[in-house]
């Protein structure tokens, strides 16, 4: 497998599970596995930042993993700002 190919696979997995944690959070679904799912999804969406560096590092001034790379930040930062406002939710 390229070094490109892998950057781009890694780089897809935070945005991919923030999209589906933040979908499952929002259904009215509710069990053991979907929040299990949820739980992991959030898990990797939160170090966005790790694979954005491993992609960095594997396929360097690729323009399709520079792209990946800021989306993999801004799905750190959804998760963020969802878990800010539960918090705030919760003070109010």
């Amino acid at each position: 497998m390229k070094k490109k190919t892998l950057a781009i696979i890694l780089e897809a997995i935070p945005i991919l599970s923030a999209v589906v944690s933040i979908g499952l959070i929002l259904s009215p679904y509710n069990s053991a596995p979907i929040r299990g799912i949820i739980s992991a999804g959030v898990l990797l969406a939160l170090f966005g930042f790790v694979f954005f560096f491993i992609g960095r590092r594997l396929a360097k001034g690729d323009r399709a993993v520079r792209i990946l790379g800021i989306f993999d930040w801004l799905a750190m930062a959804s998760i963020i700002v969802l878990y800010a406002l539960a918090i705030i939710s919760f003070g109010l």
